[in-house]
């Protein structure tokens, strides 16, 4: 679905925030299953830091999700059941969100800067079943497991191996890529996240699948009337957290327009050179990283050529940056909150 620039008008935008919510809803079904059919649509670019690439169709990130659903299946995960995903941003930790949405269950993302106690808290105060972990998050959960008694799974991304963790490249390779969503309605539940304090009782919100739709109007007109042609998203938030998921991953694929993930450290340099390589068009960027970017690269088109067409923070980034992006990028920053 595109949206021209002559027909985004007020009428338009009423519709995204108007549209009645179906009956039987399916986040999984929505950002990917219904692209899939067309294998040359693109979902995903993906870059770490050591410098390797790839990139995704929606029916790559279709079919793996559905030999994902099928070895959680295998393992006892049932609709409602928890699933942890401990990964930063990279095609696994997408095709684990696809993967459980479609068959009921219930995604739990988690931070990887989650200390010990903040993390068995998590784990254990969602009851947890199943994990899906990095080489990273598997050393810090490992000492964490006799805590957690319904923690009973722990599935290896990358080089996440040991006893009792399961290897996600061995086990999709021999499971079905064929699995049939389940008929789930719009209010039942979808995801839980927890907020950001590593100290304390977090806070904690359980999300239904038709949440994603009380996005949209939003996510439209924060970045003037998305999509528009050769648009790209990428953003440097954590898919763990409310701004990476509902403010990047899954809006952006409720219109089937493909993203950037990158596996990395932020620096700002680097940041630019993504945009620039990519052609990012789009982009959500907390207000610390606008600064040290803005610090950084005071003249960005000078070293570099950039497309980008719309920008959006999250609360207030101060009248220098604002100036800035308009002045040096050609860009207003679109300031949300809430």
């Amino acid at each position: 679905m595109e949206i021209g620039r002559q027909g985004c008008n007020d009428e338009v935008l009423g519709r995204t925030f108007d549209s009645p919510v179906p009956e039987h809803f399916n986040i999984a079904v929505d950002v990917c299953g219904r692209w899939a059919d067309d294998r040359s649509r693109f979902a995903m670019y993906y870059e770490d830091e050591e410098g390797f690439t790839s990139a995704h169709t929606f029916w790559d990130i279709q079919r793996a999700a559905n030999r994902l659903s099928n070895v959680l299946a295998a393992l006892g995960t049932l609709p409602g059941d928890r699933v942890a995903i401990l990964l930063p941003q990279c095609p696994e930790a997408a095709i684990a969100q696809i993967a459980i949405y479609q068959m009921g269950a219930v995604a739990v993302p988690l931070s990887q800067r989650l200390g010990p106690d903040a993390l068995a808290y998590r784990l254990g105060d969602s009851g947890t079943h199943l994990a899906i972990v990095d080489q990273t998050t598997q050393a810090r959960l490992l000492p964490l497991r006799q805590q957690l008694p319904e923690l009973r799974h722990l599935l290896g991304v990358g080089g996440a191996t040991g006893d009792g963790v399961r290897r996600w490249a061995e086990v999709l390779a021999h499971a079905s890529p064929r699995y049939s969503p389940a008929a789930t309605v719009a209010s039942d539940p979808a995801m839980i996240l927890y907020g950001n304090r590593t100290t304390g009782m977090p806070k904690c919100t359980l999300m239904a699948h038709g949440v994603l739709l009380g996005r949209i109007g939003g996510y439209v007109s924060s970045h003037d009337c998305f999509p528009q042609p050769r648009d790209l998203f990428w953003s440097p938030a954590d898919w763990a957290s409310p701004d990476g998921l509902w403010n990047g991953l899954l809006p952006t694929w409720h219109f089937g327009v493909p993203l950037l993930a990158y596996k990395g450290c932020f620096h700002a340099g680097k940041a630019f050179s993504l945009i620039e390589k990519y052609g990012v068009r789009n982009s959500f960027l907390p207000s610390t990283s606008l600064r040290s970017m803005m610090a950084a690269v005071p003249e960005p088109r000078a070293t570099y050529d950039l497309d980008v067409r719309t920008l959006v923070s999250a609360g207030p980034v101060g009248q220098a940056v604002l100036e800035w992006a308009s002045e040096k990028l050609g860009v207003s920053i679109h300031e949300m909150c809430g």
